[in-house]
């Protein structure tokens, strides 16, 4: 999982993490249509789970999911460690400095590690990555007891950031080889709520455990929940990915239909045959013309381009609000730290409540208008928390705004899921991860400069009229305003 904290945002994950039959409307097309004339949906991998059980009792899922909540709990604690430890051994400048350079290597490999993630598979790269994350923590805490220092903390931040360049896309790519079309958005609302718990809670809980052991103690803590996540993810049996649905392929903008998956010609576009593991396996192909490739399937893919807009906007124009101008109103209005942490708990509370929500309710056609209403209720939240006059009010609009970011985020991951193909899931989702982690330090800067120069109000507007672009773009684009997710009437017949 990241080793940073995570920037409240709408509420979407950086991956569409974390499937898939679309409906006929957007089924693949047939053979001999020509190619322009509809983009992939392709079908799921037919070894994924039956769908007679939600995603709540499936057990593998929860499995995979408690590992990942408790290594989100370490990750927490980690970062609270690596923040104060910096503090302490110079100054908060080299804290934001530790920090930052953490981000660096992520950043700048996540594209190649969606790559390999289509090569080898996410089963496999989340263990190692889990493993080797495990062993960094161990080393850290060991040396931490000997000599702390900063040195030692950019060394360990720069680690961490390098495997999570793998991880991120491998998690993204994982899901959808749990949970079947009819899970997916249970299992997406239920993954969703896991995790905010588990950010909640996390921080605290390593704001506990520093003045028992300080970083050492903090390393060791980590390094045990990377180990309960190997074990999780050892113990589920993902899907392997539908030869037929990665062989059609989109290649700039048009449709390809590739030979049979074990082909020259498929492997040099594809990535090559599928393993166990949810991999297509060695390859001929180089991992920069993989990534290429990667780049142009999103781009001619018209439902995945949209959906890839409109969670950039909405990021776009909630970050800024929820990291920085959430200060700024309760610096202004002298309601001090403690209105910050009101409004948080708001957002907290509200994205919970949207991700309950989603559990229950599964909409499947129609989803672009659902998006969009999200969007415009959002949009008004944002406002509203720039001009409450008192924290109570501040805390209802936080709430609207997280309430309304549960079912967005949800509808957004699982049309990307379910409109991907099995050979390109790594790759996309890489892609969305940078988009979304990429944004964050402009718009945190955006955010500062325009309530400098405009005043509070108005940089908060700005951003409302961000978001309100993104509704507008899920009306506008029929591929998006019409797209649809599995009818998931196999589990309403079980409720």
């Amino acid at each position: 999982m990241n080793t940073t904290a995570p920037a409240p945002t709408s509420g979407l994950p950086a991956t569409p993490t974390d499937s898939e039959s679309p409906d006929a409307d957007l089924a693949p097309p047939a053979t001999g249509v020509a190619p322009r004339q509809r983009d992939i949906a392709g079908s799921p991998a037919h070894t994924a789970p039956p769908t007679d059980l939600p995603a709540h009792r499936s057990p593998a899922y929860l499995r995979y999911l408690g590992g990942q909540a408790v290594s989100i709990l370490g990750d927490q604690v980690w970062y609270v460690a690596l923040s104060f430890s910096a503090v302490q051994l110079a100054s908060p400048g080299a804290a934001g400095a530790v920090l930052a350079v953490s981000a660096l290597p992520r950043l700048a490999l996540l594209l190649f590690g969606g790559a390999i993630v289509d090569r080898y598979g996410p089963r496999r790269l989340m263990i190692g990555s889990d493993v080797a994350r495990g062993v960094i923590a161990l080393v850290t805490a060991a040396l931490a007891l000997a000599q702390p220092s900063v040195a030692l903390l950019v060394v360990v931040a720069l680690a961490f950031g390098l495997a999570d360049a793998l991880f991120l896309p491998a998690a993204g790519a994982m899901l959808p080889r749990l949970l079947s079309p009819a899970q997916l958005t249970g299992g997406l609302a239920l993954s969703g709520l896991t995790a905010r718990l588990a950010l909640t809670l996390g921080a605290p809980l390593g704001g506990l455990l520093l003045p028992l052991g300080g970083l050492p103690l903090a390393c060791l803590v980590n390094a045990a929940t990377f180990a309960i996540s190997a074990l999780a993810l050892w113990s589920v049996r993902p899907g392997t990915p539908d030869p037929q649905r990665s062989s059609r392929v989109v290649v700039a903008g048009a449709t390809t239909t590739l030979p049979g998956p074990d082909s020259a010609a498929r492997k040099a576009v594809a990535g090559g045959g599928t393993d166990a593991n949810g991999g297509s396996g060695p390859a001929r192909t180089p991992i920069g013309a993989a990534v290429r490739e990667g780049l142009r399937y999103l781009a001619g893919h018209r439902l995945l381009r949209a959906v890839t807009l409109v969670g950039l906007l909405v990021n776009l124009g909630a970050v800024g609000p929820l990291n920085v101008g959430l200060a700024l109103v309760a610096d202004q209005r002298g309601w001090g730290a403690g209105g910050i942490g009101v409004m948080l708990a708001g957002f907290g509370v509200g994205s919970v409540g949207g991700n309950l929500l989603m559990m229950r309710w599964r909409p499947a056609g129609r989803l672009g208008v659902i998006v969009a209403c999200c969007a415009v209720v959002q949009c008004g939240a944002l406002f509203a928390i720039a001009v409450a006059p008192t924290p109570a009010w501040a805390f209802v609009a936080t709430a609207v705004g997280g309430l309304a970011g549960g079912p967005q985020a949800v509808l957004l991951n699982g049309l990307t899921h379910t409109h991907t193909a099995d050979s390109h899931r790594g790759r996309v989702a890489s892609i969305n991860n940078l988009a979304s982690l990429g944004i964050v330090p402009p718009a945190m800067a955006l955010m500062g400069f325009a309530a400098a120069l405009l005043g509070t109000v108005a940089a908060f507007a700005a951003s409302a009229a961000l978001i309100l672009v993104a509704a507008a773009m899920c009306v506008a684009i029929p591929a998006l305003r019409q797209a649809r997710l599995a009818t998931p009437s196999s589990l309403t017949s079980r409720r």
